[in-house]
């Protein structure tokens, strides 16, 4: 009796102690998760180059971090079932692209659009093969996306099919710049001219006009008012024009979310 009172004493000051050492998950909520966000955002050189400012104050970088925590809010509407699995991989890349206050194309995905590796920050509420319409109705978790083949999406984890050769398999995904066509096999996606039958055969920034059934620019590329609208995936507003990265200043629009 007694050596089982003691044994019962050691495993309850094990689970007791375990409980107590092991550190509370810092993104557990989207709440934390975009606080860390702002942070990891607002380093000295955004700071600077958005504010205008000669040096960086606690007050800059307050508001900074608080301006970019909304932003963060966001972004994460989308998200079903949040997990913090893949949280402090994202932050890195935040404050990566950041950091030196300018910021290259794919840089803008992630810190703009959640795009990669910020693309995996939810459970998402469709099982594999089931329908979707983007990467956040599926577990990304997991690294389940949603792959499209002829304009209908299910989940899948996307298996890159060569240039060219089939693309009929549910996970076949193809290379970007080209799509699944009818014929299922990887063809190159269509420039300005070319005959369509719908936007996703178009190449990026131009869509299948209904009228000529022809690919053709969204608008001109010097007069754009969102990053899908250009080549580049780059829209640098107010000036409205497509450009390939944007040097960080009081003027550009990005700026608007980090002051």
């Amino acid at each position: 009796m007694k050596f089982s009172f003691v044994l019962l004493c050691m495993l309850g000051c094990l689970g007791a102690c375990s409980s107590k050492d092991d550190p509370a998950d810092p993104y557990a909520t989207p709440a934390t998760f975009c606080a860390a966000w702002g942070k990891a955002a607002c380093s000295s050189k955004p700071v600077l180059a958005c504010s205008g400012a000669e040096k960086v104050t606690d007050q800059l970088t307050q508001s900074c971090i608080l301006s970019q925590q909304t932003f963060c809010e966001k972004l994460l509407l989308p998200v079903t079932g949040y997990s913090s699995q893949q949280a402090s991989t994202c932050l890195s890349a935040v404050q990566a692209a950041y950091s030196d206050g300018v910021l290259k194309a794919s840089e803008i995905a992630t810190v703009r659009h959640r795009g990669e590796p910020c693309n995996h920050l939810g459970k998402g509420s469709q099982g594999v093969g089931e329908e979707c319409t983007s990467d956040d109705d599926c577990n990304t978790l997991k690294n389940y996306v949603c792959v499209f083949k002829s304009g209908a999406g299910t989940c899948q984890i996307p298996s890159l099919v060569m240039n060219g050769t089939s693309c009929a398999a549910p996970e076949a995904a193809c290379n970007p710049g080209f799509y699944c066509g009818t014929d299922e096999a990887c063809v190159q996606s269509k420039a300005a001219g070319k005959a369509c039958t719908a936007t996703f055969e178009c190449a990026t920034g131009f869509d299948c006009d209904a009228t000529t059934s022809k690919c053709t620019a969204r608008v001109d590329q010097q007069n754009c008012t969102k990053d899908d609208d250009c080549a580049t995936n780059v829209c640098d507003l107010p000036l409205g024009k497509c450009v390939s990265l944007i040097t960080l200043a009081p003027s550009e629009d990005l700026c608007k979310d980090l002051q």
